[in-house]
């Protein structure tokens, strides 16, 4: 079968996965079929901004992620630097010389070859949790090529997998960020409800749901409520 049609399968069974590991295997499955043997998905950092904290989906050679965190590589690798100003896809050859023009950065490629990461593949995602995302692929061969469907195939499955993720993590990011009553109060305000009416709707008084929407808007770092609401809308911890 081509990855063509293995890949409708995973688009398929992508959302049904209720922890990342497994969603990890089944993409490195498929795109193993095209050479690549690594991947990582993550939020891009700003400069002096830490990596790993923005790291979602890891299949990174561990040796190479931890001296790569370590030596804050993020600001000075040519790719990272080059995926901040970018959209579209790329192969790692496609990343402007000016971006490998320092010693440092050249030292990086350099290393990251060490690993076997010797040519590679981004997507550039929109993102609900960072101001810009990416998934990275990367092959031990020095000249990869993707045929164009192998390449679409490659990124819608990388876009469905960024999103798999995201409501994952959405799911456990709303379980410890707001508790079950928090929840209940934010999904009336929702609706348009005032603290009164919330309060009458759920035989608690108005200044305990103001208090409840105070905690929330501080939970969010927000300062109005319409804001959290639109944040636990966008993150789905809430929905209408």
């Amino acid at each position: 079968m081509s990855l063509e049609q293995d890949m409708f399968d995973f688009i398929d069974n992508c959302p049904t996965h209720r922890t990342l590991s497994p969603m990890l295997t089944d993409l490195m499955k498929l795109v193993r079929r095209v050479g690549f043997e690594h991947m990582i998905f993550s939020g891009i950092p700003m400069p002096g901004e830490e990596l790993l904290p923005l790291v979602e989906l890891n299949g990174w050679p561990v040796g190479w992620f931890e001296r790569y965190v370590q030596g804050n590589y993020a600001d000075i690798d040519g790719v990272c630097r080059y995926s901040r100003s970018t959209t579209r896809p790329f192969f790692w050859h496609e990343v402007p010389e000016r971006f490998y023009s320092t010693a440092q950065a050249s030292r990086v490629a350099g290393e990251a070859r060490e690993f076997g990461l010797n040519s590679g593949y981004v997507v550039p995602a929109y993102s609900r949790r960072h101001w810009h995302a990416l998934m990275s692929f990367a092959s031990p061969a020095r000249d990869l090529h993707l045929s164009t469907r192998e390449r679409i195939a490659i990124n819608l499955m990388a876009m469905v997998t960024i999103g798999c993720v995201e409501d994952l993590r959405s799911r456990e990011d709303g379980d410890r960020l707001l508790s079950a009553r928090e929840r209940e109060v934010l999904q009336w305000a929702a609706t348009g409800k005032t603290a009164a009416e919330i309060g009458d709707t759920l035989n608690i008084s108005t200044a305990t749901v103001r208090k409840h929407l105070q905690n929330i808007r501080e939970s969010y770092g927000v300062s109005s409520t319409l804001a959290a609401v639109a944040l636990a809308l966008q993150r789905k911890h809430i929905t209408l």
